[in-house]
């Protein structure tokens, strides 16, 4: 049996709904416009994921259940199409993973051993979030502690304790104001990546934990990954790793995932920036749009959750993407990881 990876802890919202919406990958104002629709109607987004294939824009967003009927006609009003809403949902996040595929390995297999369903998941620098039913929480906070130690709680019970009286303990404190130009602790960024598309038939959970327990060595690291639907029955994982992996990785992506056909672009670059209340202040993804649109920069990926925002663009494009960013955000450092 392998020791338990230690983390720090992990976090709990409740009561959110989930909506997806897909659009053409023509449209390329697509995420601009959704995004926007809802910083005009100051709604926070505690986790939001936007990602596109060749042919299909992506979006997942979640709000609090209270958000979600002006979130709906925001939306159909920006897209013309009334979204579906999928509500009593809970975010469940571990923190932290480090960017490392085997802590993303133990996840995936523990949940699929517990038949635990996750309807997304995304990573940032400091956390990995999986949207899951309400219903089935209890279950898979309990079985985090199979594959996890956590510093702040031993067992099940003593973090069902620390929740009783505490139903904001996910939230932060909502900013009273709005900054022209939204502060940032730093923009870190890493080129040299690969960006890899897999499809897979929903519920194939024990499939990925054999996945990224190919890829989990200590000198590799996942800049980003998320995991959403894609169209019915199916789901898409995207993940980014080093160009020099990218032959060895997609071999092994054939190998593990039968029937799948992944799809790789590269080179990219992915980035990352975190600030103060990124995950409750409306306006940051749509803040980030507007500054990649007037770069003139092709946006392949984004995350948000955790406080912190993670995308992918073109390798040719990184410097434009930074011009473009520290013209919206108040940065004070950019920094090179390799």
């Amino acid at each position: 049996m392998s020791i338990p990876e230690k983390l720090g802890g992990f976090k709990v919202l409740k009561d959110v709904t989930r909506i997806v919406v897909a659009s053409p990958r023509e449209a390329d104002d697509f995420p601009l416009r959704v995004f926007r629709a809802l910083a005009d109607q100051k709604i926070n987004l505690p986790y939001a994921t936007c990602i596109s294939d060749e042919h299909v824009w992506g979006i997942t967003i979640v709000v609090e259940a209270v958000d979600a009927v002006r979130t709906s006609a925001a939306l159909e009003a920006a897209i013309t199409k009334r979204p579906t809403l999928h509500p009593k949902g809970a975010i469940l996040s571990i923190f932290p993973h480090r960017k490392n595929p085997e802590i993303t390995r133990a996840l995936f297999e523990t949940f699929g051993r517990e038949g635990v369903a996750l309807d997304a998941m995304a990573s940032s620098p400091s956390a990995i979030s999986v949207l899951l039913d309400e219903g089935i929480l209890n279950r898979a906070s309990s079985a985090l502690f199979g594959p996890f130690t956590f510093s702040a709680y031993r067992t099940p019970a003593d973090w069902k304790l620390a929740q009783k009286g505490k139903e904001q303990l996910y939230k932060e404190v909502v900013a009273s104001y709005q900054e022209k130009r939204p502060k940032v602790y730093g923009l870190e960024y890493q080129d040299g990546q690969a960006l890899l598309q897999v499809k897979l038939d929903r519920g194939h959970m024990g499939t990925l934990g054999a996945l990224f327990k190919r890829f989990a060595r200590p000198d590799l690291h996942l800049t980003f990954l998320t995991a959403s639907p894609c169209k019915e029955g199916k789901e898409q994982i995207s993940f980014c790793l080093p160009v020099s992996q990218d032959n060895a990785c997609q071999q092994i992506v054939t190998d593990t995932a039968s029937g799948s056909d992944p799809r790789c672009l590269e080179p990219v670059a992915a980035f990352s920036m975190n600030g103060p209340h990124f995950g409750d202040r409306y306006g940051i993804v749509s803040d980030l749009l507007v500054a990649l649109s007037s770069g003139h920069v092709d946006l392949l990926g984004l995350t948000c959750t955790i406080a912190s925002m993670t995308g992918v663009v073109p390798s040719t494009q990184l410097t434009a993407a930074i011009e473009a960013i520290r013209g919206r955000f108040d940065i004070p450092s950019v920094i090179e990881r390799t």
